[in-house]
């Protein structure tokens, strides 16, 4: 029976938890996370608490910030005056919009909080900053052939 490391493919159920015990990710039975070990397709840390695990293996683990959604980043941070917003479009605080950042560049931000005169655009994943407390399920693992 193959163990998870260089060379396979490998199936995970997982969950991941702010330090509160709130559930922020994861995956149901329906629809595992399928990946290939080393392929940078999940974060490091996650393959390095996994490898050499047989399917059926569970571990639990922290991420820090650093090693999953990186650390909050004020600069990344706008207040953009309200008159710059597109008229005719609603506003909403938490709503996910694609901006363009520069000529024929665009970028992911959350609108925050919203004043009389400004608004405020978050380019920081959501999950910036935050501890997060991952349950991983090895469900399968397969050689690479």
């Amino acid at each position: 029976m193959p163990q998870v490391g260089p060379g396979t493919y490998v199936t995970i159920e997982y969950d991941a938890f702010l330090e509160s015990g709130t559930r922020v990710l994861g995956t149901n039975k329906k629809d595992p996370l399928v990946f290939r070990f080393g392929s940078g397709e999940v974060f490091s840390r996650i393959e390095e608490e996994i490898i050499g695990l047989n399917p059926g293996s569970e571990r639990e683990f922290k991420l820090e910030p650093d090693e999953a959604f990186g650390e909050f980043d004020e600069t990344r941070v706008l207040r953009v005056p309200l008159e710059e917003f597109p008229k005719g479009k609603k506003l909403k605080k938490g709503t996910l919009l694609q901006v363009e950042i520069s000529p024929g560049e665009t970028g992911l931000c959350f609108v925050g909080d919203i004043q009389n005169d400004y608004f405020v655009l978050d380019f920081n994943h959501p999950l910036a900053g935050r501890t997060l407390k991952y349950r991983v399920r090895v469900v399968d693992v397969h050689q690479i052939t």
